[in-house]
């Protein structure tokens, strides 16, 4: 009996995620940014603001990020990161980390291997971001999946989030 109500019971949770989804709701399980759930908003996202895209599968970094379950057991999922850098903004990369216009982010910098010692390429480069493209950096977790690795996103991709309940 008690099998049968964990079924049922992890049947509701399933559904009830997927529902959430639907209707525009995001729900982080990663490490990337705090746990909890978020909410995608109008509007074009602008620097400083949460941001929710799909790595696109051109990107050199997407086949790498398959293999190694980087974006968990979803093929393709949902990434969730602060812009930090839009077009013209002048990106600056160190031994100290990333830099935009002369700021140093936090938790930033390139590390060269993951945490099971696979060499990580870095596709981001110091360099003026071009139209339409942006930095996203994870501003919660210095082991991020992010542009340090996978390199500059589209602005077209993104979707604005804010945070709705977040677990600390």
């Amino acid at each position: 009996m008690k099998k049968v109500a964990l079924i049922i019971f992890f049947c509701h949770a399933v559904a009830i995620i997927l529902l959430v989804h639907e209707v525009g709701y995001r729900v982080n399980f990663t490490d990337s940014m705090p746990l909890g759930i978020y909410q995608i908003v109008p509007g074009k996202p602008a620097k400083g603001d949460l941001v929710t895209f799909n790595l696109r599968e051109d990107n050199p970094y997407f086949q790498i990020s398959l293999d190694r379950k980087y974006l968990g057991l979803n093929e393709n999922a949902p990434l969730l990161k602060a812009l930090a850098g839009t077009t013209g903004d002048n990106i600056e990369i160190s031994s100290a980390g990333v830099s935009v216009n002369g700021s140093l982010l936090q938790r930033s910098r390139q590390k060269s291997s993951d945490n099971f010692g696979r060499k990580l390429p870095a596709l981001l480069h110091s360099t003026v971001i071009p139209s339409e493209k942006c930095l996203v950096m994870s501003t919660h977790n210095e082991n991020s999946f992010d542009s340090r690795y996978f390199g500059l996103v589209d602005l077209s991709l993104m979707q604005r989030v804010i945070h709705v309940f977040t677990f600390k």
